[in-house]
């Protein structure tokens, strides 16, 4: 049986559609105005080596302002030396009027996940307006790249410097047999005695040698100048450990960060916690997987049902469980590297399998956190074993 609503009710009906279709305009005229449709437009394009996945409405940016965005990635029409892929950007009139010829556009990285933005350098005015409508694209920085060439540069000015280092001491054999030379014809009293006393003959071999001797000079400062390139190169590189140092603090920096910090790793952090109690349960790997590998064998999988039911027993607010896998340092049969993926596989299978019995859960709605750790032949910091065999631990921290 259906009721009808009442003239109130209608009333009361009505302003709620209205209102909502209302918010829903003015949202949709607020993203209309940010993406700048309702704004005049210019387009302008940019040519790159490679597009680093610059896609249709990646954003632009102008002395980081936001200017517009990309309608079109064009891929080049030969594959020669010079080729580019062209970028069509629509950015607002206002912004496009204030680029000039010498204006240039470079692709960066925009947040921790590795999104893309083009950042447009308007350039100096007096240079004259831009007239084509055509950005210079500059290719990103690379690290691995710069490493590079600063690796080759040095390769090529060791070599140089040797060269010229032999060079110079060739030059100096020559000039010490040449007056050795001299020297014995002087204390003699044969035909090349008499040639040498000849007034001409000695002007001509006192030339040579004044020759010879600025020829010395110039390989000395040659090879001091040598020297001071390959200091400045070695400041260069002191330089570049600098950054990447920098670059490492940075990365440990970001690993602390609330949305990032729970995709990295921190072995002391999850291991070592004062202000926690913590029950560890213990099992050799061979009881556990089948021989180097992470397949849990039929015994493996008794065992950790039967760890589930105890870590479900335990549903205290706040805990969190660590597997923590293990590789014995003696055997040889891995290598580190190797080592550390098997420990980091044996840990995450035990985790599914945990999980699928249910040890995360904490009620209808709250869950604990259970976190796979491999640690290769490393040990644990928390009670180091350093002769133990290849196990796998199960941690359960509980606040104090």
């Amino acid at each position: 049986m259906s009721q009808s609503l009442s003239r109130l009710q209608a009333i009361g009906l009505g302003l709620v559609v209205v209102a909502s279709l209302g918010l829903g305009g003015y949202g949709i005229a607020r993203v209309a105005e940010k993406q700048g449709v309702w704004a005049d437009t210019a387009e302008v394009t940019a040519g790159f080596s490679e597009a680093h996945d610059i896609t249709p409405g990646t954003p632009v940016r102008i002395r980081g302002v936001d200017a517009g965005q990309v309608v079109a990635v064009e891929y080049p029409d030969h594959d020669g030396p010079g080729a580019e892929v062209t970028v069509r950007m629509r950015v607002q009139a206002k912004f496009a009027t204030r680029l000039y010829s010498d204006a240039s556009a470079q692709i960066h990285g925009n947040g921790v996940f590795g999104s893309k933005v083009i950042s447009i350098q308007p350039g100096d005015p007096k240079k004259g307006a831009l007239a084509d409508g055509r950005l210079r694209g500059i290719k990103p920085f690379s690290i691995e790249e710069a490493v590079t060439e600063v690796r080759d540069l040095a390769k090529e000015t060791k070599g140089t410097a040797a060269e010229v280092k032999l060079l110079a001491t060739e030059t100096r054999q020559t000039v010490a047999a040449a007056r050795g030379f001299i020297k014995g014809v002087e204390e003699s009293n044969g035909t090349l005695a008499k040639l040498i006393r000849d007034d001409d003959l000695y002007e001509d071999a006192r030339g040579t040698l004044t020759d010879l001797r600025k020829l010395v000079t110039r390989a000395d400062k040659a090879v001091g100048t040598m020297e001071n390139e390959m200091g400045n190169l070695r400041g260069f590189v002191s330089d570049g450990r600098d950054m990447l140092k920098s670059v490492k603090q940075g990365s440990d920096a970001l690993g602390k960060m609330p949305l990032v910090r729970n995709y990295v790793e921190d072995s002391v952090g999850l291991l070592v916690r004062p202000t926690m109690t913590r029950e560890r349960w213990t099992f050799e790997t061979k009881h556990l997987f089948e021989p180097n590998t992470a397949v849990l064998t039929p015994e493996g999988r008794d065992h950790m049902t039967a760890m589930a039911s105890i870590l479900k027993a335990n549903k205290q607010s706040g805990s969190d469980i660590v597997v923590a896998a293990f590789f014995d340092a003696r055997d040889k049969s891995q290598t580190n590297p190797a080592s550390l993926e098997l420990t980091k596989k044996q840990a995450e299978v035990v985790v599914e399998h945990l999980k699928a019995a249910g040890v995360h859960k904490l009620g209808y709605i709250s869950r604990r956190k259970v976190t796979p750790l491999g640690m290769g032949t490393g040990i644990c910091p928390a009670d180091p074993e350093p002769d133990a065999p290849s196990h796998l631990r199960v941690l359960l921290y509980t606040p104090r």
